[in-house]
């Protein structure tokens, strides 16, 4: 008998399968990919809450959090986006819940936060995962315009910050938490013409070291995923082809590949681990190749 049928309920197995089918690339690609849970509801009863959580890698997380039995709260800018991802984690037999939440905003973070833990008397897992960089607006140093860097500044890092103050709070009062800040291999490495993007990012690093230092004390874990390049789509021939090149397993990241690694790190499995840096890029940070 498969392991998988082993140890993973048949409905979990569905779940998961639905699940996997809606990321399915249109075209053929020399390896596909499974999610494998080592059981049903490890997470169950817990209080998730995945800022950025209507974006690719969120949206990945927000749906593996919710099979494994967490109570997920998606948060992002826009009602329609986390509302079609609390609707497909229902679909999925999950438990979601939409809330809309700018991380810029520092009395509508301090809200959402209370709220949440007065309707449920605890937060156990924060997932930091709202971000973003210039993309259009990149630039030399010496020619970047003050309004990007403040931008990214302010998303990145502030907001990272402000939400791990106020998700903190109910962590310590209860003597448990799980917190994951997603970072950027270019936060690691660095890049030129992204500087800021690349200080945002490593602010996020050594600002997780430092809470997993201050909370450990309390039963918190906290640490950092820094994805690679991201697929956030479909992967054409042409796609693959140039993707293969940009690490050293010549394949392609996707969303699920952070976010496996995100529920290992809020599992019992991962109790012992915290202030570390998971980097999630196929290698390709060993030595940066391609664009």
């Amino acid at each position: 008998m498969n392991i998988l049928k082993k140890v993973v309920p048949a409905g979990v197995r569905r779940k998961m399968g639905r699940f996997l089918a809606r990321y399915a690339p249109p075209v053929d690609t020399p390896a596909r990919y499974e999610i494998h849970l080592d059981g049903q509801g490890r997470l169950a009863g817990q209080i998730a809450i995945v800022t950025g959580g209507s974006g690719a890698i969120g949206r990945s997380i927000c749906c593996h959090l919710a099979a494994e039995g967490a109570t997920v709260y998606v948060c992002g800018a826009s009602h329609n986006k986390i509302n079609a991802v609390v609707s497909e984690i229902g679909e999925l037999g999950g438990i979601a819940h939409a809330q809309k939440m700018d991380v810029s905003d520092e009395q509508l973070i301090v809200s959402v936060f209370d709220s949440i833990y007065k309707n449920h008397g605890k937060i156990d897992i924060l997932v930091n995962c709202a971000g973003g960089s210039a993309r259009g607006d990149y630039a030399p140093i010496i020619q970047q315009k003050t309004s990007v860097i403040d931008n990214l500044l302010n998303i990145n890092l502030r907001g990272t910050i402000l939400c791990t103050r106020e998700g903190a709070k109910a962590m310590v009062e209860k003597g448990y938490g799980r917190i994951i800040n997603i970072s950027s291999v270019i936060g690691e490495r660095g890049k030129a013409n992204f500087s800021e993007y690349a200080a945002s990012k490593g602010g996020v690093i050594a600002f997780t070291k430092s809470i997993a230092m201050e909370l450990g004390k309390y039963g918190i874990t906290a640490n950092c995923v820094s994805p690679g390049i991201v697929q956030r789509g479909g992967v054409s021939e042409s796609d693959l082809e140039r993707l293969q090149n940009t690490n050293w397993l010549r394949s392609y990241g996707k969303p699920e590949d952070s976010a496996s690694m995100v529920a290992y790190l809020v599992s019992e499995k991962a109790a012992f681990v915290t202030g570390q840096n998971f980097i999630v890029d196929g290698g390709r940070s060993l030595g940066l190749k391609g664009d």
